[in-house]
């Protein structure tokens, strides 16, 4: 080197290879939008789901038919309502129901002095029982002898079809000619309907009110059957 220059150190400059780079390259602009785009979605769905209203919860099933109606679809005869009848023991009516027939509470019984006319009530009283199985349905008895069965409730039928709550005129084209009608001592127009059995030793019987509706219906054996008091 001559005498007097001063070197210049020589800066030498690299020339970075394809490929490689000394830093991470930023993202395209459109790498960035769909990348904005896809926090936007996610915080939108966070949010309505957030806002969705709780659920309401499932109704309760509604109380089956079974609960509120008849054991069976048994109608009512001369005899009674079926499977038990006028005229078992307490014991028999018992079995064919498979469920015990409970005294009502109060008992209420008849004495004999005070039984109606067309028959005295028979020694022992007369008193009420129910079963499970048939809600609304009474059982009178004789000591333990079933002497009818009745009932006020629209559920149950007779073998015609007639209904608590259906019309006098109904029960005459059920019964035609077999139906007999008399006046109802309790009622300025009530009607009393009764339809015998062949030997005339039972009956099925219903009451009618002053709006000619029926309001009871009743199996049994005669005379008690055609007792309007019943037991009381």
């Amino acid at each position: 080197m001559p005498a007097g220059r001063t070197e210049v150190p020589t800066v030498m400059r690299t020339r970075p290879r394809l490929g490689h780079f000394s830093m991470a390259s930023p993202a395209s602009p459109a790498r960035a939008r769909r990348a904005a785009l896809a926090v936007a979605l996610a915080l939108a769905g966070t949010a309505a789901v957030a806002a969705r209203p709780a659920k309401a919860p499932a109704p309760a099933p509604a109380a089956s038919a079974a609960a509120s109606a008849p054991a069976d679809t048994a109608r009512f005869t001369f005899y009674g309502l079926s499977p038990a009848a006028a005229g078992q023991a307490l014991a028999q009516a018992e079995a064919a129901l498979g469920q015990p027939l409970k005294p009502e509470a109060p008992a209420r019984a008849r004495p004999a002095a005070s039984a109606p006319a067309g028959g005295a009530a028979p020694a022992g009283g007369c008193h009420y029982r129910a079963v499970a199985a048939q809600p609304g349905v009474r059982y009178a008895l004789a000591g333990d002898v079933i002497t009818r069965i009745e009932t006020r409730d629209a559920r149950y039928a007779t073998v015609s079809g007639v209904h608590v709550g259906d019309s006098v005129e109904r029960a005459q084209q059920a019964y035609g000619k077999r139906l007999t009608l008399a006046p109802h001592p309790y009622f300025d127009k009530g009607r009393t309907l009764t339809v015998y059995s062949p030997d005339r030793r039972f009956a099925l019987v219903m009451e009618a009110n002053d709006q000619g509706r029926i309001i009871t219906l009743r199996g049994g054996r005669l005379p008690e059957v055609g007792w309007l008091e019943g037991c009381s």
